[in-house]
């Protein structure tokens, strides 16, 4: 199947529908699978968008306005504008995470996939069909956040080129190591178990609730080796304007992590291993 220059989509050589007449497609398979995927999602909004919005806030609330004239950070940002950016990262890594982790697992159990993988679709376009969604989960997720975060703490966006650059970063790392994940468990309790002994530690661990900068130097080594100490810096520096590393260190090493990942995912997806177990 090929487009036409008008941009309509041509016929299939030789395809016949069953009165004689030839196939003409109104829609690419991309489209299809990728609206698939959003509806997945979106048929249980109340858990897959409200659930880690509110979880965020919750935080917030506790952490951040519970603390805010308590605990005294850096250039005196106020404790609850110091937390937001993190808080945000945490719940957009947690959704997109857990959206293509459950949704490959899904198609891989219930024997989905091999339709998909029978489809007319290309190894890579099934790939970016649900990493898209997963992204697309991410910035409804972090936009929920926003929502209600930044007027309630008063922040704003001081560098929007760095935040948007860390946002779809982390998006894609996400995504990707879901995506990764849903490839390789074998039931919900892997799912589970990975996301509370390896995504949520992560989250936590990144320095969401704490400058960096102020750690002994052993602990600053081992968090500067967390995923999420670059996602909450990217974020923390697009809105604050200041961070415990460069804008350019963070987006770099983000960036890096994911196109690791999105090259080892589409690996797995060219070559089919696991995807029909």
């Amino acid at each position: 199947m090929s487009a036409r220059p008008d941009g309509r989509a041509a016929t299939v050589p030789g395809a016949l529908d069953s009165l004689g007449q030839r196939f003409v497609a109104t829609r690419s398979p991309f489209s299809w699978l990728l609206e698939r995927e959003i509806v997945r999602y979106m048929k249980i909004w109340y858990y897959s968008l409200l659930g880690p919005i509110s979880a965020a806030l919750l935080l917030l609330l506790v952490f951040g306005l519970a603390l805010d004239h308590k605990v005294t950070v850096a250039h005196g940002v106020p404790y609850d504008r110091f937390v937001m950016p993190g808080l945000m990262g945490q719940a957009v890594l947690t959704s997109c995470y857990f959206n293509g982790c459950t949704s490959l697992f899904e198609a891989r159990r219930d024997r989905y996939m091999n339709d998909v993988l029978a489809s007319p679709l290309r190894w890579w376009e099934i790939n970016a069909a649900v990493v898209l969604a997963g992204v697309s989960r991410g910035l409804l997720t972090a936009a929920g956040v926003a929502a209600v975060a930044i007027p309630v703490t008063g922040a704003s966006v001081h560098d929007p080129a760095v935040l948007v650059l860390g946002l779809v970063g982390a998006l894609i790392v996400a995504a990707q190591f879901g995506v990764i994940a849903g490839i390789h468990v074998r039931t919900m309790d892997h799912v589970a178990l990975i996301q509370n002994l390896l995504v949520q530690p992560i989250t936590f661990l990144g320095g969401s609730f704490y400058a960096v900068s102020s750690l002994p130097h052993a602990w600053r080594v081992v968090t500067e080796l967390n995923p999420m100490f670059y996602v909450v810096q990217a974020l923390r520096i697009g809105f604050l304007g200041s961070g415990d590393v460069k804008a350019w260190v963070a987006l770099a090493v983000l960036w890096g992590i994911a196109l690791v990942l999105t090259a080892f995912s589409l690996s797995l997806f060219h070559s089919g291993r696991r995807l029909k177990d």
